[in-house]
């Protein structure tokens, strides 16, 4: 006579257990947006422009030129040296001799940095530049009415006029 035993094996208890991988997952997905949001930050050149209360939004077809505070130049934000920035610069005066050159400069850049730029667009021939600014911040007025304040209480010895 055989007797038969069913002993549990491993592979009766095996799991898949889901928390931890949901944990992983979601760390993963953390990463790839942090990753893109940092991504998306490097694209833009960071400038603290002077401010200037008669500057106004210009809307035809410019080069922009900016030098950050570190003195590192850029082409519509791309960064160039000093050679490219001639070529760039000769290239656009030849396919628009009217256009016009925005030299956006941070508040803190030398000024004989921006005199080079100057010098460099003025031996190309350049003599439409505008130098980029940012309006002045005026203090925003209130167009809301407030309530008027009610008249002081009268005197004890005095009488309570009447209501009109």
């Amino acid at each position: 006579m055989t007797v038969k035993i069913h002993l549990p094996t491993e592979s009766d208890n095996v799991r898949i257990e889901m928390l931890p991988l949901i944990d992983v997952v979601f760390c993963i997905l953390t990463f790839f947006i942090l990753a893109a949001v940092s991504l998306t930050r490097q694209q833009a050149i960071t400038l603290n422009l002077p401010q200037a209360s008669t500057s106004q939004a210009q809307s035809q077809k410019m080069l922009v030129v900016s030098i950050d505070p570190a003195g590192q130049l850029f082409v519509d934000k791309d960064p160039v040296d000093r050679s490219e920035l001639y070529q760039r610069l000769a290239t656009y005066l030849k396919t628009n001799p009217q256009g016009m050159v925005i030299l956006r400069a941070s508040q803190v850049v030398s000024y004989n940095e921006v005199i080079q730029v100057l010098d460099l667009l003025r031996s190309l021939g350049g003599n439409r530049v505008a130098l980029a600014t940012q309006p002045v911040e005026q203090p925003v007025l209130s167009t809301e009415t407030r309530p008027t304040p009610l008249p002081s209480p009268p005197a004890n010895d005095q009488p309570i006029p009447a209501n009109p």
